[in-house]
Order: structure tokens, then C-alpha cells, then sequence
């Protein structure tokens, strides 16, 4: 796996990169300063894994997460940042982000983020917390809340597992932005989510 680490601080940058050089399926680090270097080594070295900062001077982390999205949508993404507001966790989701974790844990966490999504999981730093939610005690009990949704709403379920951001869903799905979003929205509400973050993690786990 070919991994991009992008962030304003070389310090933090090189003790991250001491940390995925010692993971074996890790082929190669490269690292980029602001987004729009990060941009120009997406369209260079073809990186399969990305792991970028938000504060960041210029182009910000969600600016380049949706910018990453459009030209390369197969790039799987991880927040690494300082920010614990679940407003950036939500927003990260709704870009695509397949991770989010947070920076006082990167080193205990990233590892275990990485084994997560390459087993096709998604990941969020244990200190940001889990709501019950997010788990259902039984398979029976997650039957029951996905009978509650209408057949559109269960494909548009399958779209959000497949990692899939709302403007990708209504282009595939031949709906607009807006459409989408409310069947998100009419989702949450019924499986009783809270947040993009929920509702990825619920799709990824029982869809």
C-alpha cells in the first residue's frame, strides 16, 4: 500500500511516518506540506491511502477531501487532527472520509485504523466515543429497524456502505443532491442515527 501523509508540520509528519513504516503492508511514504502539493502527488505517485490534517494553510483538509473525491474517488482518506468537534467528524463522513482519529491518539490508534479499513471497516478514535446507536444487540433487532425503511431508502443504505458521498449517490441513482440527502436524513431518523459518522458505520456493518 502506497501511503500520503499530508499536514503543515514536519515534526508530526515524521513521527506518524515512523509509525506506518513499521506496518508491513506500508510499501512506501510519501508526504506533502499544504493540499495542493498533496494534489499534484495524488496525480504522481497514485497513493492508495491518505492521511491529511485539517488546519492546514490555503486549501484545508475538507477542501481537499472534497477535491480528492472528485478526481479521485477510489483514494481511501483519514482525518488525522487535532479538531474533536463532532461538526468535523460529521463533515469528514459526508466527504467520504473512511477514518477520522485524532491526534493526541494517532500513534496507539493508527495502526488499528488501518487494519480496520483495509478489512473494509471504517474507524473513529475511541476517545471521540460510541453511541449505543451504533450497535444493535441482535441480528433481529437490526431487521426490524431496516423493515422500517422504504426500498429507496435501503439502496441509497447500500450506496452510503459502499463509501459512496451524496453527490456520488444522486449522479449514480439519477437524483438530485437534494433527494439524496433527504433520504439520508429520513434514514438516520428511523435506524434512530445520530450524524454522517453513525450512519456509515451502521451501513458498513449491517448492509
Amino acid at each position: 500500500m502506497k501511503l500520503l501523509i499530508v499536514d503543515d508540520h514536519p515534526l508530526f509528519r515524521e513521527g506518524l511516518k515512523q509509525v506506518v513504516n513499521d506496518i508491513d503492508r506500508i510499501e512506501s511514504v510519501s508526504e506533502a506540506d499544504t493540499g495542493r502539493a498533496a494534489l499534484a502527488l495524488v496525480q504522481h505517485d497514485r497513493p492508495d491511502m491518505i492521511m491529511l490534517d485539517l488546519a492546514m494553510p490555503g486549501m484545508d483538509g475538507l477542501q481537499l477531501l472534497e477535491t480528492l473525491r472528485r478526481e479521485g474517488p477510489d483514494i481511501c482518506v483519514v482525518v488525522v487532527t487535532s479538531y474533536d468537534d463532532k461538526a468535523y467528524l460529521d463533515r469528514a463522513f459526508e466527504l467520504g472520509a473512511r477514518g477520522y482519529v485524532l491526534k493526541d491518539s494517532a500513534i496507539s490508534d493508527i495502526r488499528i485504523c488501518i487494519d480496520t479499513i483495509c478489512a473494509n471497516g471504517i474507524y473513529i478514535s475511541p476517545s471521540l466515543g460510541r453511541d449505543k446507536a451504533l450497535t444493535p444487540s441482535t441480528d433481529r433487532n437490526v431487521d426490524l429497524l431496516l423493515e422500517k425503511l422504504t426500498s429507496t431508502e435501503r439502496l441509497v443504505l447500500t450506496k452510503v456502505a459502499a463509501f459512496m458521498t451524496s453527490k456520488e449517490i444522486a449522479r449514480e441513482l439519477g437524483m438530485s443532491y437534494r433527494t439524496v440527502q433527504n433520504h439520508r436524513s429520513n434514514i438516520c431518523s428511523k435506524l434512530e442515527l445520530r450524524g454522517a459518522h453513525q450512519l456509515m458505520h451502521f451501513a458498513s456493518q449491517y448492509t
